[in-house]
């Protein structure tokens, strides 16, 4: 009964509903509601199976599961072996993170060093040029200080070696004979 009241509530809300001129109307036929049918078990069972019939499909079954059991095993040895697979690739690539962060130290200590080295032949340059300077302003200092004069003087005389005599000439001989 409750059912109907409310089916003829909504027809009767539907009725008092006035659209506006010129709006399309829509019309909705209510029908009931049929409540599902339960089976129960005094309802007989449509579809019997005959006992080999069932003992096949256990079979079957069992087949089923024992290669489902076959492929579960496949599978967990190949995970197993992925798993395997990743930790290699996880130590290679902490083996490869650390070396390439010692690279990197070493990189940045060669390029200190390098710059250190730089600034101490620049250094060495500088002190290099500034000595050249320095021994050629003295040079060029010493060649000024230094005057050449010339000499007016008139050339002395050699002074005449005496002559030998014939006497000294044999005494002086001796080494001849």
């Amino acid at each position: 009964m409750a059912k109907k009241n409310t089916s003829n509530l909504t027809q009767e809300e539907s009725k008092k509903f006035i659209p506006l001129q010129g709006e399309p109307i829509i019309e909705i036929i209510a029908e009931p509601v049929l409540e599902p049918q339960i089976q129960t078990p005094e309802t007989p069972i449509t579809t019997i199976k005959t006992q080999s019939e069932l003992e096949a499909i256990i079979k079957e079954l069992q087949k089923t599961v024992d290669t489902l059991k076959q492929k579960e095993s496949t599978l967990i040895e190949k995970i197993s072996a992925l798993q395997m697979v990743i930790s290699e690739k996880k130590a290679l690539t902490e083996r490869l993170t650390e070396e390439l962060y010692e690279t990197k130290q070493t990189a940045l200590q060669l390029a200190d060093s390098n710059s250190q080295l730089l600034e101490e032949i620049k250094v060495f340059k500088q002190s290099s040029q500034q000595t050249s300077q320095q021994s050629s302003q003295q040079s060029s200092q010493i060649s000024k200080s230094i005057q050449y004069k010339k000499s007016h003087r008139s050339i002395e005389r050699l002074q005449e070696k005496p002559t030998q005599d014939n006497e000294d000439f044999s005494k002086n001989t001796w080494l001849y004979d």
